[in-house]
């Protein structure tokens, strides 16, 4: 796995601390076999209160990818995990 790119902190829309950075990770949409993988979603993490959350923006603009018939995707091979 990549390792997460460092931003400056800004203040966390949960806790008021300025000790939340945003991250880019891995963001699932859909089920089954419509399942599709975005990658580098960014992602406002704090490491004060641990919150993680979206802007309203990168919800979105994941809402029109869901909805999207033709996302702009490469297929590649994932192995699955599942917890048991």
């Amino acid at each position: 796995m990549k390792k997460e790119q460092q931003t400056e902190s800004i203040i966390c829309e949960n806790c008021g601390i300025r000790a939340a950075r945003v991250v880019k990770r891995p963001q699932i949409l859909g089920r089954g076999i419509k399942m599709v993988l975005v990658d580098n979603v960014p992602v406002i993490n704090c490491r004060n209160c641990g919150e993680s959350y979206m802007t309203s923006e990168t919800v979105h603009r994941l809402d029109i990818m869901r909805s999207e018939k033709h996302l702009q995707s490469a297929e590649r091979k994932v192995e699955v995990s599942e917890f048991v």
